[in-house]
């Protein structure tokens, strides 16, 4: 191991340290809502030529199965109008609220505050009458702002590769903003969140969408030009990942070719400026620098076809679903109660197996569930564990207290009672004292094996938290699937769990929480449709 892995370790170790809320002491923040500098939610280009996209005008019948398994019935070509409907329902709107004289927008994919720190640019083939560029994805627009052309510079390694490319990347300022040092965590969640939501996009016009490692973070972000723009100071976006999505036949090999070609791209439009005022958060900027990732290969994981144990219906269809996706405020607990098939079978949607959204994920699972179970039908009250990777097990088992009864609920499933009892006060406590884990149906945290696999990769540090968004965006749409609500929890008092579980050491973290019910709604609260703006847009 080199000295500079050994600090970027260390760099990852004190910032999560750091970053750990207690119950007398949370993470660093400003401490109060500072409005007047609150950040814009979206991006613009200034000056930057704009092309609107089509919207859908009429969502298919599509199945909810398709969400996960995909269409067999036809795989759609691929066109301006598809390549809308994909980052519209993907990175899209998805309503507008209003109450009193405050208005605010949703989308397609969870954020941590509703702040959306995930950004997207596609690049492109020459399609329809658009030569091949590299477009920042407007949402607030549902357009393409075109960045740079690359027709004269890599037009045929592009076509020799098939489809398009895909990258996300953060604003780190967005979500440091509210939440101060721990908005490194939350933008992590969030671009798990949105790698989900764009694969399962992609499933219902019958393409693929995968991860790419062959391609540095340093090297997304000199292809995009951050190197060489004038940042407003703490307004800095970075390059998380890199993705390909697959329409047709892809060729790998010549991605890397693609980017060598690119590497005297020319930008000239600035960033618009997202707040007046900022405060410097450098342990964010430190753990960002530690867990840049070089390129490297897909690590190996489990991933298999199985048939699904606990298969669920919905009445809703695959987009309606997508479109439907909220975050729940409270919870009426006297309603939130499930049925033990349902609840199984969101846990199952949760396995990382050889379906969307995680076979687009190219590293070997590390997040299991820790379960409290408050009102489901036929499953005892109490504490549980649910395996998401086989190979741990034995591990957690050795770990975990020596009083738990590890008794497994299904053969085959992986799924086991740790404690028995009534938890909704215990599950409120380490969730921040918040109600909504408590008054739900279930609520869990997300624990991920962490030391040993930050030891070897610390640039592994984001990927678990791409791990547990993209398992929170599963719950999001299974919550709706089955008219329940989910809300993902960024706010957990994180070695209070671990004293709970009786875990010692950084062998494994608690990295996010969830919890599902039946919402309580707020009829002051006004929907209006996600695209009313766009007939005054200029």
């Amino acid at each position: 191991m080199t000295l500079k892995h050994n600090e970027d370790t260390l760099k990852v170790y004190t910032y999560h340290e750091a970053t750990k809320h207690h119950p007398y002491r949370y993470a660093a923040s400003l401490g109060y809502m500072d409005w007047e500098n609150e950040p814009s939610p979206f991006r613009f280009y200034n000056g930057a030529t704009r092309l609107k996209l089509p919207l859908i005008e009429k969502d298919e019948d599509i199945p909810y199965q398709a969400l996960y398994v995909g269409r067999a019935d036809k795989k759609e070509p691929f066109n301006l109008k598809t390549l809308a409907a994909f980052l519209e329902l993907g990175m899209g709107l998805s309503a507008w609220k209003k109450h009193g004289q405050s208005e605010w927008v949703l989308r397609m994919n969870p954020s941590s505050g509703n702040l959306h720190p995930t950004e997207c640019y596609v690049m492109l083939p020459s399609i329809e009458n658009l030569s091949s560029c590299v477009v920042h994805y407007n949402p607030l627009l549902h357009c393409l702002e075109l960045r740079t052309d690359i027709k004269d510079v890599a037009e045929a390694s592009m076509l020799k590769i098939g489809g398009f490319g895909i990258i996300l990347t953060s604003i780190y300022w967005r979500e440091a903003w509210k939440y101060g040092e721990r908005a490194f965590r939350y933008c992590n969640h969030d671009v798990g969140h949105a790698l989900a939501a764009l694969r399962i996009s992609a499933n219902l016009l019958g393409w693929k969408l995968v991860i790419q490692t062959q391609i540095s973070n340093s090297n997304l972000d000199s292809f995009l030009g951050f190197e060489d723009i004038d940042w407003v100071e703490c307004e800095e976006e970075h390059a998380d990942c890199l993705c390909w999505v697959n329409v047709g036949a892809t060729n790998p090999g010549e991605i890397r070719k693609f980017f060598t070609l690119c590497n005297t791209l020319k930008y000239d439009k600035p960033p618009n400026r997202l707040s007046n005022e900022h405060i410097d958060w450098e342990i964010i900027e430190a753990v960002s620098y530690a867990t840049r990732a070089p390129a490297h290969a897909p690590s190996s994981n489990i991933m298999r076809k199985r048939a699904l144990k606990y298969h669920n219906e919905s009445s809703f269809t695959a987009q309606a679903i997508i479109r439907r996706r909220r975050s729940a405020q409270a919870y009426n607990i006297s309603k939130s109660e499930i049925e033990r098939n349902t609840f199984l079978s969101i846990l199952e949607r949760t396995m990382p197996e050889d379906h969307a959204p995680f076979d687009c994920f190219p590293y070997e699972p590390h997040v299991h569930l820790v379960l409290f179970v408050h009102n489901v039908k036929e499953v005892q009250e109490g504490l549980y564990l649910f395996v998401r990777n086989p190979e741990h097990e034995e591990e957690l088992h050795s770990l975990l207290s020596k009083e738990f009864v590890w008794q497994q609920q299904e053969k085959g499933f992986p799924m086991y009672l740790l404690q028995k009892g009534e938890l909704r006060d215990r599950a409120k406590m380490v969730s921040c004292q918040q109600d909504i884990a408590g008054d739900s149906a279930f609520s869990l945290g997300m624990l991920a094996r962490f030391q040993p696999v930050l030891e070897k990769t610390p640039w592994m540090y984001p990927r678990l938290f791409w791990e547990t968004g993209m398992i929170g965006q599963i719950l999001y749409l299974e919550a709706e699937a089955h008219g329940l609500r989910g809300t993902g929890i960024g706010c957990f008092f994180d070695d209070m769990i671990h004293d709970m579980l009786r875990l010692e050491g950084k062998i494994y973290q608690d990295l996010y929480h969830f919890t599902i019910g039946f919402p309580l709604e707020d009829k002051r609260i006004q929907t209006i449709e996600p695209y009313f703006h766009l007939d005054k847009a200029t």
